[in-house]
């Protein structure tokens, strides 16, 4: 399964690349929980402040400005400290000399989005937010934008043409995005977040657009904490109608089905060698993190993503019956 989000930000916005730190947080446990799935992010570029000049403006002047008073300035600029810290970023505030005009910064990002690699995208999006918020750097300036495209592996012949140096306002593909905040995740067909969203929200949400994407609400088997199978052991479970074989592989979870798709042979006393489970019958031995017979891409045994659910666990499965595992 195959998910899409997009991402607007501003490359001078704190909470922008907090929620890039806290959306990376949240793709880890997903994949952790369900490797099956593949994850596509677009960064999509939204200019909060088209009315700076173009060579923007001192930047202690303009928040002052903004919140009124040196004692909101500082309390603001604590509180997003303290958010930033939590995922790993230490800002300085203080060695942000100017806030800049980022119309050429987003025209230059659109440009490097048709040209470059995911990598480089990545590598290109962590440089710009270094520039501003941990280096001092001028983004409203062409030769630091091109500067860091080249750091990124771009070529700044290919960018060169993107950048107009001008007040000549930069139009996200979204329009409106500014008004509904960055940062702002799309997650699949429509579900939208505004704002530096928690890790476990943001979870949550990707977990919610994936049951969208498969067409109907998966239901959950939940698993109390009891139940719960210790690392390397294993139980069985009936419940919605299937026989299931949860296990505990070094405290990663697998729920497969105990029939082996070959002749229905019970899998829950099978050989478990890793991640790897062996029908006794036949001697047949499924890869239980994708279900496949090994050495195959066709016959595979059916898995089902297993989450945390308060101290216990859930089962995901395709009906849309919620019932407890049985004692």
């Amino acid at each position: 399964m195959r998910i899409c989000i997009e991402v607007y930000v501003d490359f001078i916005c704190p909470w922008c690349l907090i929620g890039k730190r806290q959306l990376a947080q949240a793709l880890t446990q997903l994949r952790a929980e369900r490797p099956e799935v593949q994850v596509d992010v677009s960064w999509r570029g939204v200019q909060l402040l088209p009315a700076l000049p173009v060579q923007g403006e001192d930047f202690h002047d303009f928040y002052l400005r903004r919140l009124g008073s040196e004692q909101a300035m500082g309390l603001r600029q604590a509180q997003v400290r303290q958010a930033a810290a939590s995922v790993g970023v230490e800002l300085d505030f203080g060695n942000i000399p100017r806030m800049p005009n980022t119309a050429d910064a987003h025209r230059l990002w659109q440009r490097a989005c048709q040209l470059g690699s995911p990598a480089q995208l990545d590598e290109l999006l962590e440089w710009l937010f270094a520039c501003h918020f941990l280096h001092g750097g001028d983004l409203g300036d062409g030769a630091t934008l091109l500067g860091l495209a080249e750091a990124a592996g771009f070529g700044s012949t290919d960018l060169v043409s993107s950048l107009q140096g001008d007040e000549t306002p930069f139009h996200c593909d979204l329009p409106g995005a500014a008004q509904q905040g960055v940062p702002s995740f799309v997650m699949g067909k429509g579900l939208t977040l505004s704002g530096a969203q928690p890790v476990v929200k943001l979870l949550a949400s990707l977990r919610q657009a994936l049951d969208a994407a498969a067409g109907a609400t998966a239901a959950r088997i939940l698993v109390p904490a009891e139940r719960v199978p210790e690392p390397g052991k294993r139980i069985l479970i009936e419940a919605q109608g299937k026989s299931l074989v949860l296990f505990n592989v070094d405290g990663r979870f697998h729920a497969i089905d105990d029939s082996c798709p070959h002749q229905g042979a019970s899998l829950c006393g099978g050989r478990l060698e890793g991640e790897v489970i062996q029908c006794l019958a036949h001697g047949l031995r499924f890869n239980l993190t994708t279900g496949l017979l090994l050495n195959s891409t066709q016959l595979r045994v059916g898995r089902y993503p297993v989450e945390r659910e308060g101290e216990g666990l859930a089962i995901l499965i395709p009906s849309r019956e919620v019932s407890p595992c049985s004692p």
